[in-house]
């Protein structure tokens, strides 16, 4: 069993790690510890114009660190593998319920097209394999098969080479100096058509990267199988000015998702909008958004009497005037307008266990915003939903701001559950959206 093997844990979201403690039969040392603190260091910075704070992902904590509701895989630099799962109600950390956990998150995952900005394809993942980091290997060992089953493209490259024909131009002062003792051959500069191009080259590179990590006998398989096809391919030093070089054009399109995939192995950039130095890569998913596209998704394809929008950009908090322009865009999760009655109804989605405390005042407050702003343009409103993964801490209930004579007038809020490892999810969600 090798190093990177035997260092791999998996953890809940908010679960803690400390140095000194044993994790699935492994030690954590002081140095994991550093290079994860050296992460969330990383992390506290303004990317791509958010603010990106280090305790959106890690946060440290006295002789150790607490992962928060991001999911996905790290791996520091010393070899230590992180494996986090979604936090379920009712769930242990038994080998049993991680697979269980495990395959809803997959089952999630697959509904998700665009997080924070980034496309990937996630309908095909292979969910027999053991952990989250062997299936996003399967994922790109898909889409680097796409390309092998389309064509490997080739194209011009210069050369400089000494050989024995004049192939293009001559290299008067390389020629001189390397030849000046040998008549027979020229040193010249030419264009060869063939497969060392950038864009194979980051695909080999990543091929033989994951093939050092991988442990799953059949992405091991596919791993070497495809290397054969790059024997006349380099293997690159610097991922990044290589990067640089890809021009993907309409004749790579079938490139472009495996080259996402060698970013996030080769570069760290992960679904989120951050990346980092300190870790040898980070592959993690904000959960709320997750969840929001799971349930997105059985909404549309269970609900057809409705018509769907996903964060729905109708309505604005204010009206524009002749002093102010409108403001506040209102972007509710889920927004389903019933073809038949016309009748409205709002979704937030909410990644969080509820405690006794309920939901926030903000959330509520949103949510009667929603209410009468959509009221205010016309829409025949029924309710607004609060919609939450299950717990058993808090009960669900409706909050209504007029409870006498005009109560058709006020505003409905409902706090609702859904069992995600029910077998009858489906059901279960159009019940409460309906």
């Amino acid at each position: 069993m090798s190093a990177i093997d035997a260092r791999t844990i998996t953890v809940s979201e908010f679960g803690r790690i400390y140095a000194g403690q044993t994790y699935d039969g492994v030690m954590i040392q002081p140095k994991d510890i550093q290079e994860l603190r050296g992460y969330i260091d990383e992390q506290n910075t303004k990317v791509s114009g958010e603010k990106a704070h280090y305790y959106d992902f890690l946060k440290p904590i006295r002789n150790g660190v607490q992962v928060n509701n991001y999911v996905g895989v790290l791996q520091t630099d010393s070899g230590l593998t992180i494996e986090i799962l979604p936090k379920i109600y009712g769930k242990s950390a038994s080998l049993e319920d991680k697979k269980v956990i495990r395959n809803l998150f997959f089952q999630m995952l697959k509904t998700a097209r665009n997080i924070n900005g980034k496309y990937y394809e996630m309908t095909n993942l292979d969910m027999r394999r053991n952990t989250i980091f062997e299936v996003f290997i399967s994922m790109f060992l898909t889409q680097s098969s796409r390309i092998f089953k389309q064509g490997i493209k080739a194209n011009y490259v210069s050369i400089q080479s000494n050989e024995r024909f004049l192939k293009g131009k001559l290299l008067t002062g390389s020629h001189i100096r390397k030849n000046s003792f040998n008549n027979s051959k020229f040193y010249n500069e030419f264009d060869e058509y063939q497969a060392n191009i950038p864009e194979n080259q980051l695909l080999k590179t990543t091929l033989i990267f994951l093939l050092k990590r991988s442990k799953d006998h059949q992405n091991l398989r596919l791993i070497k199988e495809q290397l054969l096809y790059f024997d006349n391919v380099d293997e690159i030093r610097d991922p990044n000015q290589t990067f640089h070089k890809v021009q993907l054009g309409r004749d790579y399109v079938y490139y472009r998702q495996a080259l996402e995939w060698c970013k996030i192995f080769l570069r760290g950039q992960s679904f989120t909008s951050f990346k980092g130095s300190s870790l040898a890569f980070a592959l993690l998913f904000p959960m709320d958004k997750i969840f929001e596209a799971y349930i997105s998704s059985i909404a549309i394809k269970s609900l057809p009497e409705y018509e769907i929008s996903a964060q729905d950009k109708t309505y604005w908090l204010f009206d524009g005037t002749e002093e102010t322009s409108r403001g506040y865009q209102l972007r509710p999760d889920l927004v389903l307008r019933d073809v038949t009655s016309k009748q409205t109804i709002i979704v937030d989605t909410k990644w969080k266990l509820l405690d006794h405390t309920g939901p926030t005042q903000a959330d509520l407050y949103q949510m009667y915003v929603y209410f009468t702003r959509y009221k205010h343009n016309k829409e025949d409103v029924d309710k607004v939903i609060l919609l939450y993964p299950y717990s058993e801490n808090y009960n669900e209930q409706e909050f209504r701001s007029i409870k006498k004579a005009n109560a058709e007038l006020g505003a409905k809020v409902q706090v609702r559950f859904v069992d995600l490892l029910s077998v009858n999810i489906e059901e279960e969600v159009c019940k409460i959206l309906k």
